[in-house]
């Protein structure tokens, strides 16, 4: 019987900021895809009580080793 393959783990930045705020943070998460990213992203903003504005998520391209930004509205149908 052959086993499945998991998918590979990815790294999403997240760029945000608070209302506001002079500057900006960014947080990283490793992911199976964006909306595991995604997810990680609302429960860590939930369990500290934070309402960040998300400016921009990138994806590590680690044969190019640079940041590609995901569009956001193309990323999230319930933007349209």
């Amino acid at each position: 019987m052959k086993k499945e393959r998991e998918k590979p783990v990815q790294e999403y930045k997240f760029h945000y900021h608070f209302g506001d705020a002079v500057g900006s943070s960014d947080k990283y998460f490793m992911a199976h895809d964006l909306e595991e990213a995604k997810e990680m992203f609302e429960y860590s903003c939930e369990k500290r009580a934070l309402d960040p504005e998300v400016t921009k998520i990138e994806q590590w391209n680690r044969w190019n080793s640079t940041w590609e930004v995901i569009d956001l509205d193309a990323a999230d149908p319930s933007r349209n």
